[in-house]
């Protein structure tokens, strides 16, 4: 089997070999043909080496890194605005801006804002385009787990479909990957800390509800990409839901759901973080609200837990307050078998307003740096092992 630069650079990625001995151990690659790897992946800025203890009657011992130099410019889209961020291939945030667009201007006029609203990051942080490896985004929709397309998006009107990757990828030069905002928050927070668990599950509670699934710390989108998409799952009640139906558990337990109650009782809320701050203030009524949204919450994700037995739980986004956090943990040890929550972590997001763009960048990084890539870009010939 063919072993080129992208296999030994994966081995040095994950820590299985990260010295031309243990190299030629793991691939059984001589050590000619070892060092050819290492000088492309080398001369291609991907690696680099730093010696490590004393020589041992050949040359000096020396530790392998993953080490590129470029970035990767992220934009999260939100139902109305977004967040750019430029991040390195460490999943480090360089600088953050935002974007003041609306994807009901549709596809063309919202990622030409974007494109311009990166170039501008890019500039201000004083990035040369030529550092960009890829650009990364995310959207408020169900994304097609084959071409990224988006598939029937709730509140995207004259998104399905659109070709986003090509249209990006044509006007700025550069790679282009497109998921689902839940999604890229949970691939964030599955390697917010190197090596990630082997099943995560993210809740994303905002204006709307969805659920982003990593499983074997692979994205898992489903059939048609609307693996997570809980925010349609029924609950009961009689709320219209942004798809024409009534009691979807978006429509009774979401920010805007709950800001459409409280206004019936006088209360004037526009965003989520609002009605957190009103709890943190100790609004009762509030609170009641939260908590309500947080048991029905709860009750869905308990049926998700019960069904993939998760290792990490994580309930982010800006209604993610510790009222509905406690509710949904509670509802959950509930009404799961002790078996299925026996070793569960039930958590807030740790990256915050961060997961988004780290998980995107991430995503990027680790399919541009993939073994399959890498060889492919690189297209060198394997002298004989």
């Amino acid at each position: 089997m063919k072993q080129g630069p992208g296999d030994l650079l994966h081995l040095i990625r994950t820590g299985e070999a990260t010295t031309r001995g243990e190299l030629q151990a793991a691939t059984g690659l001589s050590r000619v043909t070892v060092a050819k790897r290492l000088d492309a992946l080398a001369d291609a800025g991907i690696i680099s080496e730093a010696g490590t203890g004393s020589a041992t009657g050949g040359r000096r011992a020396g530790t392998f890194s993953f080490a590129p130099a470029g970035i990767v410019m992220v934009a999260a889209l939100d139902a109305v605005g977004g967040t750019t961020a430029a991040v390195d291939c460490h999943g480090t945030v360089v600088m953050r801006g935002n974007i003041n667009t609306s994807v009901a201007q549709g596809p063309e006029a919202t990622l030409d804002a974007v494109v311009e609203a990166l170039r501008a990051l890019a500039a201000e942080a004083e990035f040369a385009w030529t550092t960009v490896v890829a650009i990364a985004i995310s959207v408020p929709g169900p994304t097609d787990p084959t071409d990224h397309r988006l598939n029937d998006p709730p509140i995207m009107p004259g998104w399905s479909g659109w070709p986003i990757i090509e249209y990006v990828g044509e006007t700025t030069g550069v790679p282009v990957y497109v998921e689902n905002d839940a999604d890229a928050m949970a691939y964030g927070e599955a390697f917010a800390h190197g090596t990630p668990p082997r099943s995560l599950v993210l809740v994303k509670v905002s204006d709307y509800i969805g659920a982003g699934l990593v499983l074997d710390q692979r994205i898992f989108r489903g059939e048609d990409g609307s693996a997570g998409d809980i925010g349609h799952i029924h609950v009961g009640g009689t709320r219209t839901c942004r798809c024409g139906r009534t009691g979807c558990l978006a429509a009774e337990a979401s920010g805007a759901a709950i800001a459409k109650e409280m206004a019936e009782s006088g209360y004037a809320i526009s965003r989520p973080e609002a009605i957190v701050n009103l709890a943190a203030e100790g609004d009762t009524r509030v609170t009641q609200e939260l908590r309500r949204a947080g048991e029905l919450i709860g009750t869905v994700v308990s049926s998700m837990v019960s069904m993939l037995n998760p290792a990490t739980l994580v309930i982010a986004g800006p209604l993610a307050s510790p009222d509905l956090i406690a509710t949904i943990r509670s509802t959950v040890y509930a009404q799961s078998l002790p078996r299925a929550t026996r070793h569960l972590t039930i958590r807030p997001s740790e990256l915050g307003d961060d997961a988004g763009v780290v998980g995107l960048a991430t995503v990027a990084v680790n399919d541009f740096y993939s073994a399959e890539s890498v060889n492919l870009r690189l297209d060198t010939e394997t002298a004989p092992a």
